[in-house]
């Protein structure tokens, strides 16, 4: 039997009220904009086509979603069984986040209806990083579901479900993994290649060459993980084409690699934040042994992540930049003081990372900086030299927040009903 429970704790009741009315509110102006088009509800225009909506809603979103990838990887990839407990809230947590991130891409899109157009073969665009980005999230959100599904099933008491779920798994992973390599490439020799090798690699686990992992498939983590990877460094690709807008302090060859960075830094923030804050809305004790030492990786990856932006900053000469007096310079600091440097001395101090309040604080300071460091790359660090200028609609803001609001009702809907959160050490299982 599992060893998964339901979250007996409701959430107070004025924290309910308040994420109804923004889900309220941002679904009335959702409906507005759609009768009325994209101008009746934002101030974009032709020099700033990308504004909030991108920065918070799908960069910051989609990058807030790592810790499904990075914890499972974590654990299934590199041994850390004892953080198992934490693994279905991270996966949850991304589900949801990539699931809220294709609506609120429908709603930024002019024409979000034909997003299934990139499915046809013979509208792919191979060259195109939106391209590859789609169909990265489609594929990985479809992992996504497969990794949650043991919750769902376990919910209406399906075994025969469960072990039919073990045994099709791979084989959906092999199919998404190979039908993306054709899309990306049009190449039957890479294709053929993915696939043997995938196929081989199941075939081995059959015949117990192999052993073959548990309770999740290791196929489905490596397709998740390599999915995952991709698409959280293509973000970061889709602004290498401006180099005449972005400022120089975001804007070099190596911002697909502070993406994915980035994102892998915040992986295990936002599941020691997302932890903590679920245990005091829901009125739980937090695993803080069990965050305490997910955070002991959190200095590492902050460390790797602001060497890259330092050394890369000197190697361009672009360290000039961020002593000027512009905005630009102010929100740069602004980003690596709240978002590295804070965050790097409270997990780096035993005696504040071993806490509650030292948990929350410095995760929150991560999750804050990839916050901020999207919003500097895609709206805040654009500078044209025109009289347009771009200042995000009060409609956009509320937009954002019922979309996030519907993402946090769905959460605690989910955990009340569905078994995601372990039983606390010491509980007989039932």
């Amino acid at each position: 039997m599992s060893n998964h429970v339901y979250i007996e704790g409701k959430p107070r009741v004025f924290g309910r009220f308040v994420l109804y009315v923004l889900l309220i509110i941002g679904a009335a102006v959702t409906i507005w904009r759609f009768i009325n088009g994209l101008g009746s509800v934002t101030n974009l225009n032709d020099t700033y086509p990308w504004g909030f909506w991108i920065g918070f809603d799908i960069l910051t979103g989609i990058a807030l979603a790592a810790g499904g990838f990075t914890l499972t990887a974590a654990i299934y990839l590199w041994g850390s069984e004892k953080y198992h407990p934490l693994t279905r809230p991270a996966i949850l947590t991304a589900l949801l986040g990539y699931i809220f991130f294709v609506v609120a891409l429908f709603i930024d899109l002019g024409r979000g209806i034909v997003m299934w157009r990139m499915f046809l073969p013979w509208r792919w665009q191979h060259d195109s990083v939106m391209f590859e980005v789609g169909w990265c999230v489609a594929t990985y959100l479809i992992i996504l579901i497969f990794e949650f599904l043991p919750s769902i099933l376990e919910r209406y008491n399906r075994q025969d479900l469960i072990q039919l779920w073990e045994k099709i798994t791979p084989l959906v992973v092999i199919v998404l993994v190979t039908l993306f390599t054709y899309a990306m490439t049009s190449s039957g020799l890479w294709t053929i290649a993915i696939l043997v090798i995938t196929v081989l690699f199941e075939l081995l686990q059959m015949m117990e060459v192999v052993p073959r992992s548990r309770p999740v498939p290791i196929l489905l983590i490596m397709g998740g993980v390599l999915l995952s990877c991709l698409h959280q460094s293509s973000l970061g690709s889709l602004f290498l084409i401006v180099p005449h807008k972005l400022n120089a302090l975001w804007h070099t060859p190596l911002l697909p690699i502070e993406f994915l960075l980035s994102a892998i830094m915040v992986g295990p923030a936002m599941v020691v934040f997302e932890g903590i804050v679920s245990a005091r809305i829901f009125r739980r004790k937090p695993e803080l042994e069990l965050l305490s030492g997910l955070a002991k990786a959190i200095p590492i990856l902050i460390s790797i992540y602001l060497v890259v932006r330092v050394v890369d900053l000197a190697v361009r000469g672009a360290v000039f930049s961020a002593f000027e007096l512009t905005p630009q310079a102010v929100m740069f600091w602004v980003e690596l003081t709240l978002g590295a440097v804070l965050p790097l001395v409270l997990f780096a101090t035993p005696e504040i990372a071993r806490t509650e309040r030292g948990l929350f604080w410095g995760s929150l300071c991560a999750v804050a900086g990839v916050f901020i460091h999207r919003l500097n790359v895609s709206v805040i660090g654009i500078k044209v030299p025109s009289w347009e200028s771009y200042t995000p609609a009060l409609s956009e803001y509320l937009i954002s927040l019922g979309v996030v609001a519907a993402g946090l009702l769905m959460f605690s809907y989910i955990v009340r009903n569905f078994p995601v959160y372990e039983k606390p050490a010491g509980q007989e299982i039932a």
